[in-house]
């Protein structure tokens, strides 16, 4: 092996700093000097691991493109804020997120603080908020969460998928040692995660990872997977959807063994059942109950219905020749098996795939067939009973894949943020709840919508006069909300807060009475866009028919 001196560096780690002093190798014939930091592949390296260096770097990387994401939008103008969360998410924290699992964990909360700044401001290009606006309100409002949060989450899912490699591999060593801490106010990623997936439920077994995918020119046929069962109205009722269905399931052989699969899961997360019930040509019936986990989504609960009965159908003693009719109401799971085998990226679904093979080799052919749920199928009907039943199976045995591990430790990451919002007005008005991005209204509507929301809205005299911008006779400017400069222009009783103009303000008894049904709406009838935004678009009209006040 050839080394190249001049691309070598050279970095001490101890706590210690004469450990670094005057710390020099010869490499290839050349002198290196120890450095304060290395970088490696795109991670800025320090002697102690605190990964300061490192989050200045990336504070350089992302301003720029903070300052481009800002040219897309502006106050009354600019993309839709679908487009601004994509943008967001994508350039600006996947910047911050490069290699996060590793190093992320193991950073201060002050160096976790630089991030968070950067975050925050991409937030307020997305929402249109002022720097005024509380954190918590604004980072939900942008649907962005906090560095602090995905830091969790990230390294939850790190956890995970080295648990899942192979025992001989390093990191899988790595991640089931129990190293001694270094210093108590540092964490890493096994800590961290492990704290995570108790907080969520999760624990072992982990499913493997999926083993070498099948070359397609080894792909044989025999196998038809189809989405749909024709064209059906935009809002078809149930009817409309079971006659499609039983329409399009009679141009399937009839002559064959049909096999309905159906997956369970309570509340979404927790306890997942598959179903299956199969009936073959000469009428016999079969029903399969299986639990999967503990911790658990409706894509796995159903990929894993539709492995338990290629299991069954394999291990037959004597299969009938006819073909077979698979029929599931989860578009998901076909979407990701109708890519082949070649391109499973989990166990479950190769092995479904290596299962519809060995079908095909004995020269069954199968057909999977997508029909629409709860429209009176009775075999899509007996599935889901099957399904529900299997939840209350023993669920500590079953494992769990990595990608489910990761979407339960994000609810939970999400869940703890949300908990630990402080009381006050968005807590107040939101509850436990994180609001969608704002639609069918235009830039200017959407940024008083997240404004008067965040509790700082720019269109209130009160925020005006907290800042300076509305000074009265006596008063040029103060935070005091009884203050003469901060009453309300339309009513002059109180300050024109949020809650004010929201739910109290006389002047605006009608829009609310209009919009709501109540003069006196609660807090959880005016959060809506919609009303929001109509509340705001009258404040103002009111306001412009005022005469100026001296």
């Amino acid at each position: 092996m050839v080394v190249a001196a001049e691309k070598t560096q050279m970095l001490v780690l101890s706590q210690w700093h004469r450990d670094a002093v005057d710390c020099q190798i010869k490499m290839a014939g050349k002198t290196v000097s120890a450095t304060d930091s290395i970088s490696l592949l795109g991670v800025q390296l320090d002697r102690l691991l605190h990964f300061g260096p490192h989050c200045h770097k990336l504070r350089k990387k992302v301003r720029p493109r903070i300052a481009q994401l800002r040219q897309l939008s502006g106050r009354s103008w600019g993309l839709e804020e679908d487009l601004l969360r994509t943008v967001a998410s994508g350039y600006v924290r996947g910047a911050l997120e490069h290699a996060a699992a590793a190093w992320l964990p193991a950073t201060p909360p002050s160096h976790v603080e630089l991030l968070e700044r950067e975050m925050r401001a991409a937030a307020r290009v997305v929402t249109g908020c002022t720097r005024s606006t509380p954190s918590d309100a604004l980072m939900a409002e942008a649907g962005l969460l906090p560095v602090s949060v995905r830091r969790r989450t990230l390294a939850a899912r790190f956890l995970a998928k080295a648990t899942a490699l192979p025992p001989e591999e390093p990191l899988h060593r790595v991640a089931a040692s129990d190293a001694p801490a270094r210093l108590r106010s540092v964490t890493g990623w096994r800590t961290l995660g492990r704290e995570m997936w108790e907080a969520a439920g999760v624990g072992p077994p982990i499913d493997p990872v999926s083993q070498a995918s099948v070359p397609p020119w080894e792909v044989k046929s025999g196998v038809t997977i189809s989405l749909d069962v024709g064209p059906l109205p935009l809002n078809a009722t149930s009817t409309q959807k079971r006659d499609a269905a039983t329409c399009h399931l009679g141009s399937l052989p009839q002559c064959a063994t049909w096999v309905w699969s159906d997956g369970s899961v309570e509340g979404g997360i927790t306890n997942g059942g598959a179903g299956v019930f199969i009936e073959d040509p000469d009428g016999q019936q079969h029903l399969l109950t299986v639990p999967a986990g503990n911790v658990c989504s409706s894509y796995r609960a159903e990929m894993v219905a539709l492995r338990e009965a290629l299991k069954f159908l394999l291990d037959r003693q004597t299969l009938p020749p006819e073909p077979i009719v698979i029929c599931t109401d989860s578009q998901s799971a076909l979407a990701t098996l109708r890519g082949g085998p070649s391109t499973q990226t989990t166990l479950i679904g190769g092995e479904i795939w290596a299962a519809l093979q060995q079908l095909a080799a004995r020269g069954r052919r199968t057909y999977l067939q997508w029909v629409p749920s709860h429209c009176g199928l009775p075999g899509n009907e007996r599935a889901d009973e099957l399904a529900k039943q299997a939840s209350a199976l023993d669920q500590e045995e079953v494992p769990v894949d990595a990608m489910t591990v990761y979407r339960a430790v994000a609810r939970t990451a999400r869940d703890q943020w949300v908990s630990d919002w402080p009381r006050g007005w968005y807590r107040s008005l939101m509850g436990a709840k994180l609001p969608g991005p704002v639609r069918h209204l235009d830039r200017a509507e959407a940024v008083d919508v997240h404004q008067l929301r965040a509790g700082h809205w720019s269109g209130s005299a009160q925020y005006l006069h907290r800042i300076g911008r509305n000074p009265s006779r006596h008063c040029p400017q103060c935070e005091d909300v009884d203050c003469q400069g901060a009453r309300c222009p339309l009513c002059r009783e109180t300050a024109d807060t949020p809650y004010h103009v929201l739910v109290e303000c006389p002047a605006l008894m009608g829009a609310r009475l209009r919009l709501t049904g109540t003069i006196r709406p609660n807090r959880e009838e005016v959060r809506s866009d919609g009303v929001v935004a109509a509340l705001a678009a009258a404040f103002r009209t009111l306001q412009s028919r005022q005469a100026t006040v001296d």
